[in-house]
């Protein structure tokens, strides 16, 4: 008995001490998480927005954090970026191993050791992509721990392995909860202060829509008169229009200059200046300051000869704090005498002073407005309006400074940043225009135009009495060209020839058409399509598509459908519709195209978001006599890859990608020459690979068709590196 009572205290000693015990634990745990360890962003605030440039519509860097107030013993940090879905948790980023001195981490920088994320399994920043509509939380965590965690060597390391390995080691933590809903871009998403994202530096389709202007009002105001006064002056006034009403003056032109043009080019991109009729620049009738500088990988603004004007970068990010010589267009010869180029869209645009121009002006002089930046506020030249000299350092990091008349003004300069660099002034992305690119290239002799390396001689570019037009330079001692006329079947179409280097010295002809200013971006119903009149029959059909960038579909050897929107930009995305009639079989025959720079298959080369591209297609056709959907793309459909790069996936992280050399080596061969005909043998291609729609990330337009639930996205085996497929099927009437 007295042994049983001696067991029983001992007992119940013990247990006294664990519950002292887990007191201690308590209130050692409220301490530390009464501690104040606190998470905060200059970025962001707790239960604000994500903004833009952090997620895949911006330009998909990591955002800047710091913490404080640690617990003092504190040996290591980790972070994390989650999201809970509904099929789950998320992660987008993780960190571990993050030195106990370090209390911030700035844009895009990498701390201690990166940990895989949820989206690629890759060890770097995913940004958030959501593919559903509403809007979703994200949660950055960081741990303070009492020592830093270790993994085997080549462990995958990804978000539950670290929560596991620091279970047992965490001091505390902190959070900041934001939130983000794709298609909710405003302006003041687009404008930004230092490195930020440019407008077309984001990748995805969310950007503002470009509404374009009903140019049949004109109403009268003194800013107004001030704009068109400034065009009549300098001796525009016959071929630029200005028309305001009551929020903006519309500076209308064809953006093709008098003077001479492409003269001294030696970097070109072997693209040849196109008018484009109707180009309609916005300025602001009353601009205002705005709390940060805008950036913008287009126009900036407009010269009083209806010349859009851009900064002087070549590439899709600009750090106006920054200047950077590896993408000054004038240090890389890609600019003419004048002072502009023609851009990938066959565009003419200025990218530092206009010289040209400024030299037909009738109203020379350092008084002479010479443009108008889209915030509503002057170019001048390099000099004060009055005459005197600017002096170096007055001008601000967008090319300007105070002004007695207009409030501001933007100078040109002999020295970077040359001209407008940024905006000032408020801006509504949703006016800002966009010159339409040339459509019509089934072939694709105008969608990857390059700079030869070592540059070009003697380029020259001359207008016909026959009203052609004709660029022409030599390289390593042979000729090369592009000429194009007005072509007479249609209306702002043209018919090209060219011989370039880029496509072999092939000599290539085919007509092209500047389609007038369309809204961009828009997610609206599919764009309708006429019927190619050659493809008749006694079925009625409906083809819908969307594709990742571009496609064409052909009945036979006849063309059906190209999509309407130019492989020329990376975010072409977009759902089409056609009606036709034909008889059953119907041999249907594709081009898949994905958008790249060049051989590299890269796109954003040389900028800090350059990247490879991802592709994927989805088509049903619906018999509309019966409402029977009859075709749909699966794994049945054959493909032939003809394009492919790069064969190392490394290149994407080279600075100085270089088609074929390295790891940037790249696979690419011409379509069999019969494909198009139904009795063509393709039984040796590959099946279709069926790719998941989370996978594809479809946007614009997708979600406005009722998809069969047979429709899949089909691709070739890698939707990164395949950039150039055909593919083939028949229709057979169903019984």
């Amino acid at each position: 008995m007295m042994r049983n009572m001696r067991w029983l205290l001992l007992v119940l000693c013990c247990a006294f001490s664990l519950l002292a015990c887990s007191g201690e634990n308590s209130k050692s745990q409220q301490q530390t998480n009464s501690s104040g360890f606190v998470l905060t962003s200059s970025a962001m605030v707790e239960g604000g927005n994500l903004p833009v440039i952090y997620t895949c519509d911006g330009l998909s860097v990591s955002p800047p954090l710091s913490w404080s107030r640690a617990p003092e013993s504190t040996q290591s940090y980790v972070l994390i970026m989650d999201h809970k879905a509904p099929d789950g948790m998320h992660w987008y980023w993780t960190m571990y191993n993050i030195s106990p001195e370090t209390t911030q981490i700035d844009t895009n920088e990498i701390l201690g050791v990166m940990g895989s994320n949820s989206v690629n399994h890759l060890n770097q920043y995913a940004p958030p992509c959501s593919k559903g509509p509403g809007e979703k939380r994200y949660t950055f965590n960081i741990y303070a721990l009492s020592e830093p965690v270790s993994f085997s060597q080549n462990s995958k390391v990804d978000r539950s392995t670290l929560l596991a390995a620091m279970q047992d080691i965490t001091l505390d933590s902190a959070q900041l909860n934001v939130t983000y809903e794709r298609g909710t871009i405003s302006p003041e998403h687009t404008s930004n202060q230092g490195n930020k994202p440019r407008a077309d530096a984001q990748r995805g389709a969310n950007t503002p829509s470009y509404i374009p202007p009903d140019l049949s009002v004109n109403i009268d105001s003194a800013r107004c008169q001030t704009i068109q006064q400034s065009v009549a002056d300098a001796g525009f006034a016959e071929q630029v229009k200005v028309v305001c009403d009551e929020n903006y003056a519309y500076v209308v032109s064809s953006t093709y200059p008098d003077h001479e043009m492409m003269t001294g080019i030696t970097g070109t991109n072997e693209q040849i200046p196109v008018p484009a009729k109707g180009y309609a620049a916005p300025i602001k009738l009353n601009p205002k300051k705005a709390n940060s500088v805008t950036t913008i990988d287009a126009a900036l603004g407009v010269a009083v000869n209806g010349v859009p004007i851009y900064d002087y970068s070549s590439q899709g990010e600009l750090d106006v704090n920054q200047y950077d010589a590896k993408h000054d267009t004038l240090v890389l010869g890609q600019l003419d005498n004048c002072g502009g180029h023609a851009g990938r869209g066959d565009d003419y645009h200025y990218h530092v002073s206009p010289t040209c121009m400024i030299d037909t002006m009738k109203n020379q002089g350092s008084d002479a407005i010479i443009g108008w930046a889209y915030d509503g506020y002057p170019l001048y030249g390099d000099k004060n309006p009055d005459g005197s000299d600017i002096t170096l350092g007055e001008l601000d990091e967008c090319n300007g400074q105070g002004d007695d008349n207009f409030g501001y003004r933007y100078q040109t300069s002999a020295t970077p940043p040359y001209i407008i660099q940024c905006l000032v002034g408020e801006v509504d992305t949703t006016k800002l225009p966009r010159v339409a690119p040339l459509s019509g290239d089934s072939q694709g002799i105008r969608a990857d135009l390059r700079p030869p390396a070592e540059g070009v001689e003697n380029l020259t570019h001359s207008v016909s009495d026959d009203g052609s037009r004709t660029m022409s330079y030599l390289y390593k001692g042979e000729r090369y060209f592009t000429t194009y006329r007005p072509s007479i079947q249609e209306e702002n179409c043209f018919d090209f020839q060219q011989k370039t280097i880029s496509n072999g010295g092939k000599l290539e002809t085919g007509t092209f058409c500047r389609n007038p200013q369309q809204p961009k971006n828009t997610v609206k119903a599919a764009v309708k399509h006429e019927q190619n009149p050659n493809i008749i029959g006694e079925h009625h059909f409906k083809l819908e598509a969307w594709a990742d960038n571009w496609f064409a579909a052909y009945v036979g050897e006849e063309l059906l459908i190209e999509d309407s929107v130019s492989i020329h930009t990376e975010r072409s995305f977009n759902a089409e519709t056609i009606a036709f009639s034909a008889n059953y079989p119907i041999q249907l025959n594709l081009i898949l195209k994905d958008f790249k720079q060049n051989d590299t298959g890269l796109e954003y080369i040389g900028a800090r978001n350059q990247q490879m591209g991802d592709g994927g297609f989805i088509m049903q056709i619906t018999d509309t006599d019966t409402n029977e959907v009859v075709s749909v793309t699966d794994s049945s459909w054959k493909c032939e890859v003809l394009h492919r790069a790069p064969l190392n996936k490394l290149c994407e992280k080279e600075s100085n990608p270089v088609a074929g050399e390295g790891y940037c080596t790249f696979m690419s061969k011409d379509a069999p020459q019969n494909w198009l005909q139904r009795d063509f043998d393709d039984s040796a291609w590959a099946n279709a690979t069926q790719h998941q729609a989370q996978s594809v990330g479809p946007k614009d337009g997708y979600s406005e068709i009722n998809w069969n639930e047979n429709a899949h996205f089909i691709w070739g085996e890698d939707l990164e590196t395949d950039n150039t497929l055909i593919c083939r099927a028949s229709i057979e009437e169903p019984k």
